[in-house]
Parts: C-alpha cells; structure tokens; sequence
C-alpha cells in the first residue's frame, strides 16, 4: 500500500522483485526484518540483527541486550537458521566479525558452521 505516493506499508513478506524479498524478523527491534534472496538456484539471508554471534547458532535462544522481545528473538533465530540450513542458504550476519558470511547445518536441536564463506578474513 502506498501512502503518499512515498511509503509502502507491508506485513509478513513483501516481493521488492523476483529474487528478492523482506520478511519480518520479530523479536529484535518493532518492525525489524531480514532480506531472503534466491537467483539461479542459489539463496541467501542477509540476517541483520537476528545474530551477533556464531554462539547463536548453537545456543538459539540466547539473545542480546538489544532484543526487546527475547523469546520471539529466538523464534525468529531459529525459523530462519532452520530455512538457511534446509534450503543450503549463504547466510550474511551483520555482526560477526572476520569472516563476511557462512552455510549453516543442524546439529541435533541447534545449529552449527558447515561452511564459512569463500571471503578473506580482514
């Protein structure tokens, strides 16, 4: 919906075109979202505030001091790492320091590093 001509309003997913898409990401900050792409096969999750830490991967339901909601935080950590591990999605957090992205694999209940990104560590 577009209010003015200058603001489109969304819930849940909204398509910004055929590869891309936000899709809310509850639990961090009111209104906080991720970015899912998919071309050629390939996906990827630009995971903003959703981890902080390769930590979060094995201990989903631990969250920062910013998360406002903290249960719905770690909801949210664990849907996406669940999509990112099934669907072999490159996954871009934010946050971590050194290397620039990973693949994620289940491990029992959590999650683990499979593979770190082809990135040099700076």
């Amino acid at each position: 919906m577009h209010v003015n001509g200058q603001v489109q309003l969304w819930e849940d997913t909204h398509v910004i075109d055929s590869n891309l898409r936000l899709e809310a990401a509850p639990g961090h900050t009111p209104g906080h979202a991720v970015i899912k792409m998919e071309s050629a096969g390939e996906r990827a999750l630009f995971a903003g505030d959703i981890l902080h830490t390769p930590l979060q991967l094995l201990h989903h339901e631990h969250s920062s001091c910013f998360c406002e909601d903290p249960i719905q935080a770690a909801i949210t950590r664990r849907r996406l790492l669940g999509w990112a591990a099934d669907t072999r999605a490159l996954v871009l957090p934010a946050h971590f320091s050194g290397h620039s992205a990973l693949e994620v694999e289940r491990r029992g209940e959590s999650y683990a590093v499979k593979r770190w990104g082809p990135f040099p560590r700076y």
